[in-house]
């Protein structure tokens, strides 16, 4: 509990001051034909999907949890949903809104789960425990670390899962539960979760104002230095790793550790930044606008929502661009910056959202609610 009310002062205060043709197929675009296994939705964690959202705001159902949702949805090849609440439930649900199961952690769930192509559903907790669970969601095995964890982990072709913890560590942990490796920065790690290359590389940032990358052991590859710390994810395009400081700019990493280009976002973000097959970067900011801003670091445009946004957008095949506000409304761009639609939900949307193969989408928010929109 006092963690959350602790991160809502984090977030909040950081709101309240900055608010008074198809092209080459890129790496992201080949592991999001069937499910949305991960917090952003595959390994590069660019955000996008293979398929179309839906064209409408038409909502299909909302269910209520026992606690707040900041956890993104995932789903899996059935299109089960599974989503974490701040009662520190993970909850499992048809794509009707039919709930299978609920398992209880010890503390406050933030970040999101994580779906490895055998079942074993992986998901993190404020207690410090990452929890590995069956698909009937019976426990399998718990690592214990020694920080609360609020991001979201992620798994490699081997099973192997890596989250990272308050402790300021990323871990490597077997797919029997058994400690590979960790690797320590020099500062929390809070939220950023790490993110997987095509060469297997890890990536993560950290509050000791680095994104670090990792060689499969565990060892360091590199390290580059940002002007803020990182609450962001890495986002992994095929000649760059996007990332975002908490002081709000963007950079665009090459692969070997230099700096492609910085592009001043103009407030303050928590947000991630997402990545189309044209590697455009697209992400939220503390004074209520999505930027989209190009491979070459220009500007494509920007879109004002009436207030802050944390959240991290969502792109379909269509080039359509989902983000939800803490204004209460989830809203969907084109891809020229234009309007699509928009519908009001009311609560704050802190939960990023997640589009199945049926065209529905899952978004969760601070006022107990799971909604599904399509039709």
């Amino acid at each position: 509990m006092l963690l959350r009310y602790t991160l809502l002062i984090y977030f909040g205060m950081m709101a309240l001051v900055t608010c008074l043709g198809l092209k080459e197929p890129s790496v992201h675009a080949q592991e999001t034909n069937k499910k949305f296994p991960v917090f952003r939705c595959n390994l590069q964690r660019t955000g996008m999907v293979n398929y179309a959202g839906p064209s409408g705001n038409d909502l299909k159902w909302a269910i209520s949890t026992a606690g707040e949702i900041w956890s993104s949805p995932v789903i899996d090849e059935d299109g089960v949903i599974y989503v974490g609440s701040t009662d520190g439930s993970l909850l499992s649900v048809t794509p009707t809104g039919k709930v299978i199961w609920a398992f209880k952690t010890n503390d406050e769930i933030y970040g999101s789960a994580a779906i490895a192509p055998n079942g074993v559903i992986y998901i993190g907790s404020v207690d410090g425990r990452i929890y590995a669970l069956n698909p009937d969601g019976k426990l399998k095995w718990k690592y214990q670390t020694r920080g609360a964890i609020h991001s979201s982990p992620i798994f490699d072709e081997k099973g192997n899962v890596y989250f990272s913890s308050f402790d300021g560590k990323l871990y490597a942990v077997s797919a029997n539960g058994k400690l590979l490796w960790s690797y320590q920065t020099e500062a929390t790690i809070m939220t950023s979760s790490p993110a997987i290359g095509g060469d297997n590389t890890i990536y993560i940032g950290s509050w000791d104002k680095r994104l670090h990358a990792l060689n499969p052991d565990g060892s360091s590859k590199w390290n580059f230095g940002t002007e803020a710390k990182i609450d962001a994810s890495p986002a992994i395009g095929n000649s760059a790793v996007y990332i975002a400081d908490t002081d709000g700019k963007l950079y665009a990493v090459n692969l070997d550790g230099t700096l492609n280009w910085g592009f001043e976002l103009g407030s303050k973000t928590f947000s991630s930044p997402a990545l189309d097959n044209e590697e455009t970067a697209y992400i939220g900011t503390q004074d209520g606008y999505i930027y989209a801003v190009r491979k070459d670091g220009t500007l494509k445009w920007k879109f004002k929502t009436e207030n802050s946004i944390t959240a991290s957008p969502t792109i379909d095949a269509d080039g359509v661009i989902y983000i939800g506000s803490w204004d209460g409304k989830l809203y969907a761009i084109n891809n020229d910056g234009t309007l699509k639609w928009s519908t009001t939900i009311g609560g704050p949307l802190l939960s990023s959202p997640a589009i199945d193969t049926k065209n529905m989408i899952y978004v969760g928010c601070v006022d107990w609610r799971l909604y599904a929109f399509g039709k």
